[in-house]
This record gives C-alpha cells, structure tokens and sequence, in this order.
C-alpha cells in the first residue's frame, strides 16, 4: 500500500479518535486482515480484523435473506460498550468502538463521514487489490 494512502488512513482514523466517545478504530480488509488501527495494546489487531469480518459477512447474508437491501452496519452491543463494524466500501471495513454511553448521533455521523473517505482512498487503491490476491 502506497505511504501516502496509508498516512492519509492513520489520519481518519486519528479523526475518529478525537471524538471522546471513542475508544478504538481499525480500518481492516472484508477478508478479515488489519490494514491500519489504533487498538489498546491489549487488544490483537489480527482477531479484531477476524471477528468483525466474520461479523459483516454473516450480518451481509441476514439482511439478504430478510429482503433487507445492502449491507450497512452491525452494532455489537455489550456492557462495556460498543463495536460498529461499518462497510467501507468494496474492500474494506470500519470497525469501531464507543463507550456504552456514548454519543451514538456524533458516532454514527462521524463514522459515516469516515466510511465515505476509506472507500475513496481504497477502492481506486489497485496494491491493496493486489496484496489480497497474494
């Protein structure tokens, strides 16, 4: 992946951030592997990628067999808060944390901003294309 686009994903993730709700960002690959994070340490980037791919592919097929249209977001709701895992275009995924009270208003404008800006700069990306052929 081209330095440029990788700096220019550091930057909305580092968007994202800044929104006091959230905890922790990664821009993951739908085939279930990290492109770029901001995870506490405690956290594996590498399942974190894994289970919220699995997460969109199973929630891709409910909202398909329902008649629901495409495939948006799941919201994982627990005690400790919140995961979204958002489409983010044809290759990749927004995974998302928020505190339990979080803003969910900002949360969700914030990150479909951020979606929109992820699929413009992957999408055209061919290497990213590539690496997931290899």
């Amino acid at each position: 992946m081209p330095e440029d686009v990788r700096a220019a994903l550091q930057g909305v993730i580092a968007d994202l951030k800044r929104i006091p709700d959230v905890l922790a960002v990664s821009i993951v690959r739908r085939d279930g592997l990290p492109i770029v994070h901001s995870l506490p340490k405690a956290m594996n980037p590498k399942k974190i990628a894994a289970m919220a791919a699995a997460i969109v592919g199973t929630s891709e097929m409910a909202a398909v067999e329902m008649g629901q249209g495409d495939f948006i977001q799941s919201i994982v709701d627990s005690h400790g808060g919140k995961l979204l895992a958002t489409g983010a275009g044809e290759e990749a995924l927004l995974v998302t944390m928020v505190k339990e009270d979080a803003n969910m208003g900002l949360v969700l404008l914030s990150v479909d901003r951020a979606v929109q800006t992820i699929a413009q700069l992957l999408d055209g990306d061919e290497l990213l294309q590539t690496e997931a052929q290899t």
